[in-house]
């Protein structure tokens, strides 16, 4: 396997093992390379592992933007850029080839806090029971269209001429 080069700096990542699972970690700027899947596996493993992926590994440079293009470090391909939960401001970079996501040095610790965020949303009653009547209503409608059905087969099959033997 070919060395694996961050994004950022361009220079090795280190691989780091994590509950089981293998990270590539940037020395220099503390960005972390996630293949596809590691970084929900994780996740699921144990819900407090980002913030403490976070603080374990510091940049040893100031952060900076660089002036160019962003390369998957598995595949080589320029990553593309997107929203985390596509409403919050944290910028992540993923290989539409591999599947893999490129983060920034502090963003996982954001992305835990918007996580808990997004869970300790309470959804309303009032919301609760308009989604319960919507459910319900459908399932009427789909019962409803199922009798029509076989009451129009059972009419057609009444209806149908009779020959005598």
């Amino acid at each position: 396997m070919s060395e694996r080069l961050c994004p950022v700096c361009q220079i090795e990542l280190k691989p780091q093992v994590h509950l089981g699972v293998t990270i590539d970690v940037c020395p220099a700027c503390a960005g972390i390379w996630f293949d596809e899947g590691e970084l929900t596996r994780l996740n699921q493993l144990d819900d407090e592992i980002l913030p403490r992926i976070d603080s374990f590994y510091q940049p040893q440079v100031t952060s900076y933007d660089p002036p160019w293009e962003r390369l998957c470090p598995n595949c080589r391909e320029p990553l593309r850029p997107y929203n985390y939960l596509y409403t919050s401001n944290i910028r992540l970079d993923t290989c539409e080839r591999c599947g893999g996501v490129w983060v920034d040095n502090g963003e996982l610790e954001v992305m835990h806090r918007v996580l808990q965020d997004a869970r300790a949303v309470e959804v309303p009653p009032e919301a609760k029971a308009q989604v319960a009547l919507a459910e319900i209503e459908a399932e009427h409608r789909e019962t409803m269209d199922r009798l029509s059905f076989w009451n129009g087969l059972f009419q057609f099959l009444r209806a149908r001429p009779r020959f005598p033997i």
